[in-house]
């Protein structure tokens, strides 16, 4: 006796289980990519902060020597001061910020998010400065000129 077999469709509509639960994970992983990138842009941002206030210095430090004859003072002077605690807000705890200045020269070095240090002289300079197993930024600045 052969019995015929009916496939019986369904009229329902929807998503099974898995369906939904791969759809979850898709949107997952896309928004972990877009929370990493996000961070880093974010430091990228921070840096570029860094350098602009860095190039100020320079300006302060120009400005100082015109009013001064001297740049000996100018690691100590208001507008310095105040660039260096925009800086330090930039860094994180770990930042650092080094300056030295002489009669005739200054140099002011900042540690980086994103990379080693980055430095502004009164010669002109300004550059980034790998750390090359140095402790911190400080140690790379010793004399009154960007490494």
């Amino acid at each position: 006796m052969l019995r015929s077999v009916s496939t019986k469709q369904s009229d329902d509509f929807g998503f099974t289980l898995v369906e939904v639960l791969m759809v979850i994970a898709i949107i997952s992983l896309l928004a972990s990519i877009v929370i990493i990138q996000t961070g880093t842009v974010k430091k990228k941002g921070e840096d570029a902060a860094i350098q602009a206030a860095l190039r100020e210095v320079r300006n302060a430090g120009e400005l100082y020597y015109s009013n001064n004859q001297t740049y000996e003072g100018v690691c100590d002077d208001d507008d310095y001061v105040r660039i260096k605690e925009y800086i330090d807000d930039r860094n994180g705890p770990n930042g650092v910020i080094d300056c030295k200045d002489s009669a005739t020269a200054y140099a002011v070095i900042s540690s980086m998010n994103t990379k080693d240090c980055w430095c502004v002289d009164s010669q002109g300079a300004a550059k980034e400065v790998s750390l090359n197993g140095a402790a911190d930024c400080a140690a790379k600045l010793t004399t009154f000129s960007c490494p």
